[in-house]
């Protein structure tokens, strides 16, 4: 069965202007733009350049949650899930990368 989340009161605001030294040392190594998201602990930083997209869900406080990791692909990425590599490092760090 399908899950449907209802994002209206889920959101992600946009700190890249407040945290522009994780958006440097992103920047250094993930690509060209970068994007740092934040809500209640969890940090989605998004990268993109010519060739790909990728989203880091990352939560100091915990485990990920599974919307999280779904608004990050419907929202930041803008993507279907099929379109997408999911993959969690040893640390919890979800990665998500385009096709």
């Amino acid at each position: 069965m399908a899950v449907v989340y209802n994002f209206s009161n889920k959101t992600f605001r946009d700190i890249t202007k407040e945290r522009i030294d994780v958006a440097k040392v992103a920047l250094g190594f993930m690509g060209s733009a970068v994007k740092v998201y934040e809500r209640k602990g969890t940090v989605i930083i998004h990268s993109e350049n010519k060739s790909s997209s990728h989203a880091s869900v990352s939560n100091e406080r915990g485990q990920v949650k599974e919307w999280e990791i779904r608004y990050a692909i419907d929202h930041i990425l803008k993507r279907d899930l099929i379109d997408v590599n999911i993959r969690v490092s040893e640390t919890g760090v979800v990665h998500i990368r385009t096709k």
